[in-house]
């Protein structure tokens, strides 16, 4: 618990709680005794407060020098409770080695990334073709919901 505390990024916006991780970082051992209660009796009833489970969605402009009258110069952020996602790290300390996913997951897993999925994703369909098959792909635009991707990037042709 006491490493999931230290690890808490300070100088971030507080959620709709008005809880900020100073607060936590700096409540002492008291407050990380009262915590590890509260999270021990909220997994013994199986029971999520229902403010762990909402969040403010607030707009933060990509770049100052920009229009800041367009929407495309925003993107949305959420703030959710500090003492949620501590609840959060607990979990994912304690039991992140039995949570698995399929291995074609990249996302939000560590040690994978865009170049684990564009390398899977060449070589399939270099597999399907090189063996006469049609390959039929869907690809979606994130730009609007990223700070920074690659735009007009195309993709050969003919693959090698």
């Amino acid at each position: 618990m006491y490493d999931c505390i230290e690890s808490l990024k300070l100088r971030k916006a507080a959620g709709h709680d008005g809880v900020t991780s100073e607060h936590i970082v700096f409540g002492g051992n008291d407050l990380a005794v009262h915590l590890c209660l509260l999270f021990n009796s909220m997994l013994r009833h199986s029971f999520v407060p229902s403010d762990f489970r909402f969040g403010l969605i607030k707009p933060v402009l990509k770049d100052k020098n920009g229009d800041i009258t367009s929407t495309d110069m925003y993107r949305p952020i959420t703030l959710t409770p500090v003492i949620s996602k501590l609840f959060e790290s607990v979990l994912l300390q304690l039991y992140g080695d039995f949570l698995t996913s399929d291995n074609l997951q990249f996302g939000f897993k560590k040690e994978t990334g865009c170049s684990h999925a564009l390398f899977t994703l060449t070589e399939s369909v270099k597999h399907f073709v090189n063996n006469g098959s049609k390959v039929h792909c869907t690809f979606l635009d994130a730009s609007k919901a990223f700070d920074k991707v690659l735009l007009n990037r195309q993709l050969p042709a003919k693959l090698p």
